[in-house]
């Protein structure tokens, strides 16, 4: 029986909450903000992708878990996108943004990319969010933010964490070409990256804080000096080009059991 347990949430977020709603911080903020514009296209490009191969996965095992990974990121683009209407009524412009990540998604990705290196690419982009939602629970990142946030983001983080495994273990079933794996985690990493960043320096554009001294200060304690996420980020992504690299050697469940049941 599967481990990963599909949890019907039901977001509701007010219209007073505040524009920097994460410790009345630009950065922070916007860093948050950026992933929720992300998420919803980017889960339904992954969900879409592993339904597609459920057919064809011959482990009963894995298949019970593919089916869980679909009903918790089916449930992650939907809650996060109800966040928009909140930015939008806050006066970001959301529609260019996310017109061009669509078309990179659906007209670049689902067409040009083969279905091994479609489920590399998710396997790549998974392992990469273990890394921040792990970031996101053990540091408390979310510790001054709005209430409603926060359980939003710390669901979504343990959940992230919860079906870890999943993406690598459909992706070795369909193949165990080291060469796919890497290039598959080489597109994902760009992929998220780029439209993580793009989204970022967006919405600080908006904000007319893109030039901000504190803004920049921030960014680089958060990715080098205090949280380290880019050291960590890249430690683990060296960790994942070993040929006998597996998500469940990286020790971090004991979160999801302290922050969900």
């Amino acid at each position: 029986m599967s481990q990963i347990t599909v949890r019907e949430m039901n977001f509701d977020f007010p219209e007073q909450i505040e524009r920097y709603w994460c410790g009345n911080s630009y950065f922070r903020t916007h860093f948050f903000n950026s992933i929720t514009l992300l998420f919803p296209d980017g889960e339904q490009f992954m969900l879409r992708t592993i339904k597609r191969q459920l057919k064809q996965i011959n482990n009963l095992q894995i298949k019970q878990e593919a089916s869980a990974f679909i009903g918790q990121e089916a449930q992650h683009s939907i809650q996060h996108e109800k966040f928009w209407k909140n930015l939008q009524q806050q006066g970001y412009e959301l529609k260019t943004y996310l017109r061009f990540l669509r078309f990179i998604l659906w007209n670049i990705c689902e067409n040009w990319l083969s279905i091994e290196l479609k489920l590399a690419m998710i396997a790549g982009v998974e392992n990469c969010t273990n890394v921040v939602a792990e970031l996101v629970l053990e540091e408390e990142l979310l510790a001054e933010a709005d209430s409603k946030l926060k359980e939003l983001f710390e669901w979504h983080a343990a959940e992230e964490i919860e079906h870890k495994t999943v993406a690598y273990d459909v992706l070795q079933n369909v193949t165990d070409s080291y060469l796919i794996r890497l290039l598959g985690m080489l597109i994902g990493y760009t992929f998220v990256f780029g439209f993580f960043n793009l989204g970022l320096f967006l919405m600080l554009y908006q904000d007319k804080k893109l030039l901000n001294f504190k803004v920049w200060q921030e960014m680089v304690q958060f990715l080098f000096i205090k949280e380290k996420l880019f050291f960590k980020v890249f430690l683990n992504s060296l960790e994942y080009l070993r040929k006998n690299f597996h998500p469940l050697q990286r020790d971090n469940l004991f979160l999801v059991r302290k922050k969900i049941r």
